[in-house]
């Protein structure tokens, strides 16, 4: 494994590159998280193919600029890791953020993705592709008033290292979403701010910064110009949600290849450390019936 910090249009991205194989599989973590959180998963593909991860913009070892958290930025920097590393076109393999940046990357650099897995971009929050009454955040007074206390609160400091796992560890313990793994990507998301304070490398103004562009973003834009084959992954809980079914059904139609995927057991965005087979094993299925179609 050769791991390293790439500089990408003058911004360091951390990524760790796994053999010289082909086909390239890139994995997208999700916000908050980090490349650690695919560690669960690459023995599954670690023989099979070249498995990329890294930090996103803002993320674990990745620098984090004071500018440049919508989707369209974090896709331009994970463009230029594909270019740098002569690794495309790669399988995407994206979750929550993560499959926004590689549905915008599909979307933006065609040359570059030969597949996309999205566990996220499941629906837009305002606009004919969201399950919400509301058709924008002006006229959502409730979800306007948590975002502007969420934004005025202040960042969360940690005395230590030690401290920042026993608070965050009890938190997932909490509610049910934690073992070893989660840990791992926990520990390796924690850093220290200007004044030695420990604190999470997803910073509070960035991902404030990403919220205010998320609220805006229409998913369909870019799923309308997905060339490249597709899966939406789902789960129990969206299979129970009708009307999520629904949207998710409707952008689905929108590129030229895409397949809605139940994937039993399936739990967004954490199933992937938790639980990998049922996500994993729908990942496989398509790798294989696209290495079929291309086969002579």
């Amino acid at each position: 494994m050769d791991h390293h910090k790439l500089e990408i249009h003058g911004i360091g991205i951390q990524v760790e590159d796994h053999g010289s194989k082909y086909p390239v599989v890139l994995f997208l973590h999700f916000g908050g998280a980090n490349l650690r959180m695919w560690n669960p998963v690459l023995p599954y593909f670690i023989e099979r193919a070249r498995c990329i991860t890294l930090d996103l913009r803002g993320h674990g070892r990745s620098d984090a600029p004071a500018t440049g958290y919508h989707i369209d930025d974090m896709a331009e920097d994970v463009a230029g890791v594909l270019t740098e590393l002569a690794a495309a076109p790669a399988h995407v393999v994206g979750s929550s953020i993560g499959a926004e940046v590689g549905l915008a990357l599909a979307a933006h650099h065609p040359d570059l993705v030969c597949s996309l897995v999205a566990d996220g971009a499941f629906e837009s929050e305002y606009g004919p592709y969201s399950v919400r009454r509301e058709a924008s955040l002006a006229e959502d007074e409730e979800t306007r008033t948590w975002l502007e206390a969420r934004q005025k609160s202040p960042e969360k400091h940690y005395a230590s290292l030690e401290a920042a796992l026993k608070e965050l560890n009890a938190f997932y313990k909490k509610h049910e979403i934690w073992n070893p793994s989660v840990e791992a990507m926990l520990r390796y998301g924690l850093t220290k701010d200007e004044s030695g304070h420990i604190v999470k490398a997803w910073r509070k103004w960035a991902e404030d910064q990403y919220m205010e562009h998320y609220f805006s973003t229409r998913f369909e834009d870019y799923y309308r110009q997905i060339a490249c084959p597709m899966i939406l992954l789902t789960g129990q809980a969206r299979d129970d949600d009708p009307a999520a079914l629904e949207i998710m059904r409707r952008l689905c139609a929108l590129p030229k290849q895409c397949e809605l995927i139940h994937a039993p057991g399936a739990m967004h965005p954490f199933g992937w450390m938790l639980e990998p087979e049922p996500m994993v094993r729908a990942v496989l299925e398509f790798h294989r019936k696209l290495a079929d179609q291309a086969a002579p």
